[in-house]
């Protein structure tokens, strides 16, 4: 079951393509600002260069916007007259949302890799130690897909999910730093450091390339947290999918 979500996950190439492409742009956007103009950086005190800073925060940004891939395909799978369909065979609703989450989950985090690889190619980004940061970046995309998940169990409909995954979506990148500084003071500190399951995993992935063992520990643990917290939300509600 499983291989057949991937390749009806694979399918939407124009979605792919924009998940890939748009953060593409906007790094190396951003990395040229940075570098050939006065504009002060919201970016933060750090040992990388503007260019890895700016791939690892587009680079989780879009992640959000990943978890399309699972909740537009569960909404259509069980909220549309789909769902007769699907459970007239011996469709068992448990199987069914594990496939869209683990095939979900792996076309994110390759979508993932693509843009941290282009941008080490073209801006230079050096993303190292290259394994750890990778883990923090697939749990990211874990928490996201069961985030998305959560809102289309709980709105069942992909256009309200949608629209708040776009609002968090949108509000990310400036709470990281991405477009312009924050105001300074320990709070906007805090917000762009640990303020969303974003910030902690960029915070737990700079952590690491800088070797700071206790941010890392700081950030990482409540990421792990949080997602392991959706998961057991999500329990109770997968077991009452029902033919």
């Amino acid at each position: 079951m499983m291989w057949f979500h991937l390749k009806r996950g694979f399918k939407g190439v124009i979605t792919h393509i924009i998940l890939i492409m748009f953060p593409l742009l906007l790094i190396i956007f951003f990395d040229y600002l940075y570098r050939n103009t006065g504009i002060e950086t919201g970016l933060g005190q750090s040992k990388q260069s503007n260019a890895t800073i700016l791939a690892l925060g587009f680079a989780l940004t879009f992640q959000i916007y990943g978890s399309a891939l699972s909740f537009e395909t569960l909404a259509e799978d069980l909220y549309s007259p789909m769902h007769d369909r699907l459970f007239a065979s011996p469709m068992e609703g448990r199987s069914l949302v594990l496939s869209i989450l683990f095939s979900s989950t792996i076309i994110s985090f390759l979508q993932t890799l693509v843009i941290l690889l282009a941008s080490t190619f073209l801006l230079e980004a050096s993303i190292s130690p290259v394994v750890p940061v990778l883990g923090v970046l697939l749990v990211s995309v874990v928490f996201h897909q069961l985030l998305g998940t959560l809102l289309v169990f709980l709105s069942k409909q992909a256009k309200s999910a949608n629209v708040l995954i776009t609002i968090y979506g949108s509000l990310v990148p400036m709470t990281l730093g991405l477009y312009f500084p924050l105001p300074s003071g320990r709070f906007f500190e805090l917000l762009r450091m640990y303020g969303t399951p974003s910030a902690l995993a960029n915070t737990a992935s700079l952590a690491l390339m800088n070797a700071d063992v206790g941010l890392f520990l700081k950030s990482f643990v409540p990421l792990l947290g949080a997602t392991a917290f959706l998961f057991l939300v999500l329990k109770p509600l997968v077991r009452r999918i029902h033919v």
